[in-house]
């Protein structure tokens, strides 16, 4: 999935239209729904949103795409949105490749008493064996 970034003339035109002001708005952005976080962004580092279209797709590096945000929400959106968006697009897109997750639970194999060892790094002592 390519990913389509602003140009630098679309990241000014966001950063002129937000006028200073944060415009993430609603639960993306860990808000209440229609509310508006209005962070000052005056000297500040300021994170060009792509909203509500994602930038793996077509057509997402347009101004109407772009979110003039602080850092705050951004990391926000990114944590709780973006990340698990993805991760949902490879697991499907490697289900639709015929790939599964592997058979078995090996690896969630826990230590301590259901397997007699309590540590991965000290070899196993049988009760007969001790000292």
């Amino acid at each position: 999935m390519a990913r389509h970034n602003f140009s630098a003339k679309i990241r000014r035109q966001a950063r002129k239209r937000s006028d200073g002001r944060c415009e993430a708005v609603g639960s993306v952005y860990g808000l209440a729904p229609g509310q508006r976080c209005n962070a000052s962004l005056d000297g500040k580092r300021v994170e060009i949103d792509h909203y509500p279209i994602p930038a793996t797709d077509e057509g997402s590096d347009v101004l109407e795409n772009a979110v003039a945000c602080c850092v705050d929400c951004h990391s926000h959106k990114t944590r709780t949105f973006d990340v698990p968006m993805q991760a949902k697009g490879k697991r499907l897109a490697d289900r639709h490749n015929g790939m599964r997750k592997p058979k078995g639970n090996w690896g969630q194999q826990r230590l301590g008493n259901g397997n007699r060892q309590h540590s991965a790094t000290r070899p196993i002592i049988r009760r007969n064996e001790q000292l």
